[in-house]
Formats: C-alpha cells, sequence, structure tokens
C-alpha cells in the first residue's frame, strides 16, 4: 500500500533502511525477499526507500521472510556501543541541583534533579520537546506557568518543555527526581 501522505514522520524511511540491512545481511535480492515473503518486489523497493507505508500484514510477512521479530522492524537500530555507567559520585550539579546523566545522540536525555532547599528558583526553565519527571525519593511540586503540580514519591509529570516550569522540594533533603527529556 502507498502512502498517501508527501511528507513523512521518518517511520517509513527508518522502516525501509532496517529491511534493506537485514536484507543485505542475509544475502538476498528484493526479488528473493519477495518470493519468501509473498511480495512484489517492486513493493518491497518502495519499502526499502521509504516510499510505502506497508501494512501490519505485510510487515509481519516481512519479518518472517527475514526471519525476525516484528519489533525488530519497528524500533530503531542501536549503533555501536550504546553501553554507558554514571556513578552516583560523577558529574556536577548546575545551580538548579540538575545533573547530566550522559545518553547518545538522538535518545532521550536524562537528568536527575535534587534540590538544596524549598524555595522557587527566581527563573523558570524551558526545554524543547516533551518532558516527564518522576519523584524517585520524596515529593516535589512542579510549577508549570503558574499551576502547581505536587509530586509524592512514585508520582510522574508529563508535559510540554516549552511550558515555563521549575521545581522546588517539598520533601526531606534526600527528595530526587528523574527528568526524561524527548524532542
Amino acid at each position: 500500500m502507498l502512502s498517501s501522505h508527501p511528507h513523512t514522520n521518518g517511520y517509513e524511511t527508518d522502516l525501509g533502511a532496517r529491511v534493506r540491512a537485514l536484507r543485505r545481511e542475509r544475502g538476498l535480492t528484493l526479488k528473493g525477499l519477495g518470493e519468501k515473503a509473498g511480495l512484489s518486489h517492486p513493493f518491497l523497493s518502495q519499502v526499502e526507500r521509504g516510499l510505502a507505508r506497508p501494512s501490519v500484514s505485510s510487515v509481519e510477512r516481512i519479518a518472517a521472510a527475514l526471519d525476525v521479530s516484528v519489533a525488530r522492524l519497528w524500533s530503531p537500530t542501536r549503533v555501536g556501543d550504546t553501553t554507558e555507567l554514571v556513578r552516583s559520585d560523577e558529574g556536577d550539579r548546575d545551580e538548579q541541583g540538575i545533573r547530566e546523566l550522559g545518553g547518545t545522540p538522538g535518545a532521550p536525555i536524562l537528568r536527575e534533579w535534587s534540590a538544596r532547599t524549598r524555595r522557587w528558583p527566581e527563573e523558570f526553565e524551558v526545554a524543547a520537546g516533551e518532558l516527564a519527571v518522576y519523584a524517585a525519593r520524596g515529593s516535589l511540586e512542579v510549577d508549570l506557568n503558574g499551576t502547581i503540580h505536587e509530586l509524592a514519591e512514585g508520582d510522574t509529570l508529563r508535559f510540554d518543555g516549552t511550558t515555563p516550569h521549575r521545581f522546588r522540594r517539598t520533601g526531606g533533603t534526600t527528595t530526587r527526581a528523574l527528568i526524561v527529556a524527548a524532542g
């Protein structure tokens, strides 16, 4: 099935690149893959070039022909060694108590927040994309441009990072939150 949308969100291109890489790893031609999957090789060529949006059934047939799970076709390929260990005593905290926890380009950005005070910072922050704040220990308040959200241990708040925001602890000195930025 061809996509009627001239612009894609990258899904078709990413899926196509994974199909092409796996097909080549297995030494298959487009015709060979088409025969195994029961799909036409012109259609598979369009899938590989990101010009077609295959149905779930077609993706299942392609995955079976390549002898991989459907999830492997849907999820992005991780390049190189992406394992990174950040020790609890590594990294500096900024003036708002935020410590970067590393990461790879394109992956969500992880930060740990632990405040030294119960006072609101004077300045609001903004960030691109969606943010999720998880109260890992203790409790805190999140001010979203004047609307206060209370988070108890284990609570998560998701919001558009372009909304001016700031944090303050309401729990003990060991209050910590994990901030995940996607976008």
